[in-house]
């Protein structure tokens, strides 16, 4: 199971869990008016009357019942609120193991390299005070020198900051080394794939990697923990004179 399968998953056990709430809570919701439905609205309790006792008991009962329909509704909506948060994620987020992440990686690095050329040519048109090529771009010069006048000087002498270039740099960046990685991680997948019992050893020196085409036995993953290996990239790394026995190619 890939990590977006595993975080759809959640989401929709969360939802479960959400509209479980919502039932039990309208339950209680009902349940809380049905107790004094057939008491009369400002009806007093009686006391020293053969009514008090049973008065009081309804209406603590009723109580109850108001109070865990409310709790049941709070609990719904933190479910659904939690649900919809990973669906966010799920929308931005791009995973090593999605089999299009290559192709989405990259896509995201063209988007922002053509943000970042935009910004350097608005910059460059209006310290030109070029307003046929800003507005060709988009941007009313005037309305821009207004803003930016607002700003004041702290603001700078063009419409994007030195900041802004180099955090979307930044992303390009680290992007661009993800990439790498994305790659070399779905090439030693698939070289475990065509590897005899799905599983490649690599390494020199102290430690060494452990790839598996699929997911092992929880037996074979137990024995890489206790002997000091950890997950990461797509594959096991540890020392090599702890591999256990059971890995065998």
């Amino acid at each position: 199971m890939t990590r977006r399968e595993r975080l759809e998953a959640r989401i929709e056990k969360r939802q479960e869990w959400a509209e479980k709430a919502v039932q039990k809570s309208t339950a209680s919701f009902i349940r809380a008016h049905e107790l004094t439905a057939n008491i009369p609205f400002g009806q007093p309790i009686l006391v020293g009357h053969h009514s008090e006792r049973c008065h009081r008991r309804t209406i603590e009962r009723s109580d109850s019942a108001m109070r865990n329909a409310c709790e049941l509704s709070d609990k719904a909506e933190m479910h659904e609120s939690k649900a919809a948060n990973l669906g966010h994620m799920l929308d931005k987020a791009i995973f090593s193991d999605d089999s299009d992440a290559v192709e989405a990686i990259q896509a995201r690095i063209t988007a922002n390299e053509a943000a970042r050329e935009k910004m350097k040519k608005i910059n460059s048109l209006y310290r030109k005070a070029d307003v046929d090529g800003l507005e060709a771009l988009g941007v009313d010069y005037e309305a821009m020198k207004a803003k930016l006048a607002v700003a004041g000087s702290h603001w700078g002498r063009a419409p994007h900051l030195p900041f802004e270039l180099s955090n979307l740099g930044g992303r390009i960046t680290a992007d661009r080394k993800r990439l790498i990685y994305v790659n070399a991680q779905q090439a030693r997948a698939e070289k475990a794939k065509e590897a005899p019992g799905g599983v490649i050893i690599e390494g020199s020196g102290e430690y060494i990697r452990v790839t598996f085409s699929a997911k092992p036995e929880r037996g074979i993953l137990n024995d890489l923990r206790n002997a000091g290996f950890r997950w990461g990239g797509g594959s096991w790394t540890g020392q090599r004179v702890k591999l256990p026995s059971s890995i065998t190619i």
